[in-house]
């Protein structure tokens, strides 16, 4: 059981707390969603279960954390780390070892426990996170994806009885985040662990939520409802739930097989969804033609091509591993081609996964100074005078695409939606739109298939390092049991997206 009692934590050199008088009990084998926009006190409220706040943050703590019946400002996070399993939003962050097997043995070697029976966890977790065959990887070769599923792995071989994640999917293809939240949801089922787990991409987890905690800001109240109300309420919730709201269906649905039943009569009367495809204009910035890469001997391109046209955007999209981090590296020219060639017209700016490898400066004004124009997009301005590496992960992802994306010819971004919540990533894909307007090309690598349906004016999925389908959002994302949007698993038909389905009038 966990029990907040009047948690408040502000950090240190701050004035206002970012929980503020929280309370609240948890249950054994409950799941709890933590949503809220970038920034609202997340990750803080998830490491205050491990302690890791305050005794690694430092800062005014009061209230109690009691977990297992521990309570966290007396108990220290190494004996903390026994009971609560956390996977952090980075995780390289929580990497000791250097190779797979290695770090998810290492745990169960600070708990002493005999070798048959760390060789038999260590088996049993391979197979339920699905990493098997990367056991004798280095983890400086995975891609971001499989690191992700590496530290999951890491963290539930140690059976803690509380598991604490930050974003855990936010990396993952969509298959892999279904099978890690299966994965954990059997866990729930069996063995009555308890999760609480922090996400922007609502949509995956609320078919196994039991509760969902709201913030809405540093130090404003703290919400805790049932998903149905809470998702109904607004906020970040599942396309489906936005579908549900513009047309009254009630209750309202949390899960696929619930909306199916709703929208029976909407599917009945739905026509095909119109074909609307952006021209591209004939000038390209960049072509990748027939390259071939490989890191140590694995190969992690094989003939891929692609063409970037000026003011277009377009989406990479694959399962982890499948190359498309590789081939923003070589039309970044990062990388050079073992075989094939790569071409590039004007400046390029590429933004990888973790930004944090970009903001060096002590202000964020510093780190943006090269912006063109007065204005500065995705809600910069508002942190100017703070140190980057106190912002949350999401707003340290915009300030990385602001300082690096403002002059670009061809702009490549990885993953850029990690951490941004959904008003932010309304406004990234508003503003590279403006970027597109204005000439330039962009080239996004992303897992997020309602955010490609949105922003996207072209799609390109990858498989074992080529492309294999290219075109439309609305030509590619259809009719697919994993790069599909929520929509159009529901009604099909070609429509994506919950604002543009067409409601009968009432009456």
């Amino acid at each position: 059981m966990i029990t907040f009692d009047r948690l408040t934590f502000r950090y240190p050199e701050t004035e206002q707390p970012v929980i503020a008088d929280f309370s609240a009990r948890i249950d054994p084998g409950h799941v709890i969603l933590v949503r809220g926009p970038s920034g609202s006190g997340k990750s803080t409220l998830l490491r205050c279960l491990n302690g890791l706040v305050p005794h690694s943050s430092g800062g005014h703590f009061s209230g109690r954390v009691v977990v297992d019946g521990l309570d966290t400002r007396t108990v220290p996070p190494r004996q903390l780390g026994a009971h609560v399993g956390f996977v952090f939003q980075h995780p390289d962050a929580q990497f000791v070892l250097e190779d797979v097997e290695s770090e998810l043995a290492f745990g169960l070697e600070n708990l002493g426990l005999p070798r048959p029976l760390m060789r038999k966890r260590v088996e049993e977790v391979l197979d339920q996170v699905g990493i098997a065959g990367l056991r004798h990887r280095a983890i400086r070769t995975l891609s971001g994806g499989e690191r992700q599923r590496v530290a999951i792995a890491a963290t539930l071989v140690t059976h803690p009885s509380v598991l604490a994640l930050d974003e855990p999917t936010s990396q993952l293809d969509p298959q892999a985040a279904e099978d890690v939240l299966q994965v954990l949801a059997r866990l729930v089922s069996e063995l009555g662990l308890t999760v609480v787990i922090a996400e922007h991409r609502v949509e995956r987890i609320a078919p196994f939520v039991d509760r969902v905690f709201t913030l809405t800001a540093p130090g404003a109240p703290i919400a805790d409802a049932s998903p149905r109300v809470a998702l109904g309420e607004g906020g970040a919730r599942p396309p489906i739930v936005d579908l549900a709201v513009r047309a009254g269906w009630d209750p309202i649905p949390i899960t696929l097989g619930e909306a199916r039943r709703a929208a029976a009569g909407l599917r009945a009367t739905l026509g095909q969804a119109a074909r609307v495809d952006r021209v591209s204009p004939p000038a390209s910035t960049a072509e990748v033609a027939g390259a071939a890469f490989n890191y140590n001997g694995t190969p992690a391109l094989r003939d891929a091509s692609l063409r970037l046209h000026r003011g277009e955007i377009a989406v990479l999209m694959g399962r982890n591993g499948s190359g498309k981090t590789t081939l923003l590296k070589l039309v970044a020219g990062l990388l050079s081609p073992a075989r094939g060639r790569v071409t590039r017209q004007g400046t390029v700016a590429y933004v990888p996964q973790d930004a944090d490898t970009l903001l060096y400066a002590p202000t964020v004004q510093e780190e943006v100074k090269d912006h063109p124009g007065s204005m500065l997009p995705l809600g910069v301005a508002d942190w100017l005078p703070r140190y980057p590496r106190d912002l949350s992960t999401g707003e340290r992802q915009r300030v990385a695409i602001a300082a690096a994306a403002g002059r670009a010819d061809v702009v490549l971004l990885d993953e850029p939606t990690r951490g941004l919540d959904p008003d932010a990533k309304r406004n990234l894909a508003a503003y590279l739109r403006v970027r597109a307007d204005a000439g330039a090309s962009i080239l996004i690598a992303t897992h997020d298939v309602e955010w490609a349906a949105r922003a996207a004016d072209r799609v390109a999925l990858m498989s074992e390092g080529a492309i294999y389908a290219e075109g439309a959002p609305r030509a590619v994302l259809t009719d697919s049991l994993v790069f599909a949007t929520q929509v159009n698993k529901l009604l099909g038909k070609g429509w994506l997206l919950p604002d543009e389905v067409p409601l009968p009038s009432p009456g």
